[in-house]
């Protein structure tokens, strides 16, 4: 039995190692383009992991930590890590063989009635006793044609997409708290200079107020006045409003609740140019972004399906086998005439199944021309994106240096009526008008320096967030 049996396992790996149907996987060309369309930076940092470090900020630092431990975003991605290794780690158990040992006592009475009762000499012959068994099972499916090859292939590709979609949680995570942070920095330099300009409009609507009641002007002029000054009481009103906005989208993003976030805003030097950061070549997005490796992952799984629905179409070999002992004595159980063994290869080989195997192969084929399209698809939204957050970025600096330009116009025509005020030659309405355009420009000022490090989150974003491929 045993030379048989030791023939019979050399004889299935031989068989095994035959061949291996399916189509096997191979990355597509990326076919970006040799430049993004906006004007990239020929210089800048480069993004590291944990990227935000570079900005030497300690709130958005501590912001940052406290997303990355605590974000149900990142823990659901986790779960789904370990579940594909479950999944994976199941898959790849198939490829080898099974073995179960199992006892057994049954107290057993065969029936004198059954036609299936043996009968000797006119008398029918029943079984009445205890029967014990211990007996040890073996079952191995000879991967002829690769099917559980390909499904371990598959599982691991299913594993490595659900690590690469952590990975991509991980950097749209950190690119969102980064820009609701400065957007929040941003509404506290708004806030600064929208209380400047509500005390502007407040001392000229004193101003007009005394030339009204002393006659000296229109009921126009004060009414014109008191509407500039309401205009401003509502968006510093509104302020809180926009603030509170952020906060609960920072809380959220950083798994707390909106009371337990607390930020100073008084500690924090007013916005300034953000760093220029280095795009690259749109061809380094494979090994920037995440999502796209994922979306390869999960081609490559899809492929391994195609496989696995083509083994469908050829015979399944399984070899089985059980060896132990029986009897219905427990003393002779271990004895050699109590011994029982059988083994051998079964083979199922289909032959009318209604049509399912071929609609199973065209739909896993299907399922590799839709996990193509969506990476294609994927990509051109990645090149979007990075050029969007540069056109942005451009457009952003452009605005910001004519509105510095204005606030030096404006800032020079302060002086001077300050100057012709100090020497009796206007009054002080005139003054209140000339700081008009300054602290409107101040506060736009404010919200484009938002824009700008918004835009530079959403680059950020767009490149993959200092991520990485192993080695890459």
């Amino acid at each position: 039995m045993n030379a048989k049996f030791s023939l019979s396992l050399l004889l299935t790996a031989a068989l095994a190692a035959c061949t291996t149907v399916g189509p096997n996987y191979q990355a597509p060309a990326a076919n970006a383009p040799a430049a993004y369309r906006a004007a990239a930076p020929a210089a800048g940092a480069e993004l590291q992991r944990d990227w935000w470090l570079m900005f030497n900020d300690a709130q958005l630092n501590a912001l940052e930590a406290q997303a990355l431990q605590a974000s149900p975003t990142l823990a659901a991605a986790a779960a789904r890590i370990e579940r594909a290794r479950a999944v994976f780690g199941a898959t790849k158990a198939d490829e080898l063989p099974r073995l179960d040992v199992g006892g057994s006592v049954t107290n057993l009475r065969t029936s004198a009635k059954s036609v299936t009762t043996p009968v000797l000499g006119g008398q029918a012959i029943v079984f009445d006793g205890t029967q014990t068994g211990l007996q040890a099972s073996l079952g191995w499916e000879i991967d002829l044609w690769g099917r559980v090859k390909r499904e371990a292939e598959g599982a691991q590709a299913q594993l490595d997409a659900s690590t690469l979609d952590a990975a991509a949680a991980r950097v749209a995570l950190t690119a969102d708290v980064a820009a609701a942070y400065w957007q929040w920095r941003a509404l506290a330099d708004e806030g600064t200079a929208l209380q400047r300009l509500r005390d502007s409009r407040a001392n000229a609507f004193k101003v007009a107020q005394t030339r009204f009641d002393a006659g000296s002007s229109t009921t126009q002029d004060l009414e014109r006045v008191r509407a500039e000054l309401a205009s401003a009481d509502a968006d510093v009103a509104d302020l809180p409003r926009r603030q509170s906005l952020v906060l609960n989208q920072l809380a959220a993003l950083t798994g707390q609740g909106s009371a337990d976030l607390k930020l100073q805003a008084s500690a924090q030097s007013p916005l300034t140019t953000p760093p220029a950061i280095r795009a690259g070549l749109p061809s380094e997005l494979l090994q920037r972004r995440p999502d796209l490796a994922q979306s390869l992952a999960q081609l490559h799984a899809a492929t391994a399906q195609v496989g696995i629905a083509e083994a469908a179409f050829y015979p399944s070999i399984r070899l089985t086998g059980s060896f132990g002992y029986q009897s219905k004595e427990l003393g002779d159980l271990l004895s050699a005439p109590a011994r029982l063994y059988n083994v051998g290869p079964s083979i199922s080989l289909p032959i009318f199944e209604g049509g399912r195997n071929k609609a199973n192969l065209a739909g896993a084929k299907a399922q590799v021309d839709e996990s193509l399209a969506a990476f294609r698809g994927r990509m051109l939204q990645a090149l979007r994106e990075v050029d969007d957050a540069l056109a942005e970025l451009q457009g952003r600096a452009a605005v910001v240096e004519a509105q510095n330009q204005t606030l030096a116009s404006a800032s020079q025509a302060l002086t001077v009526a300050k100057s012709r005020y100090d020497k009796g030659a206007v009054s002080y309405l005139d003054v209140t008008e000339a700081e008009r355009t300054p602290l409107a420009t101040e506060r736009a000022l404010a919200q484009l320096r938002g824009a700008q490090w918004a835009a530079t989150a959403q680059l950020v974003k767009a490149l993959g967030g200092g991520w990485a491929t192993p080695g890459g």
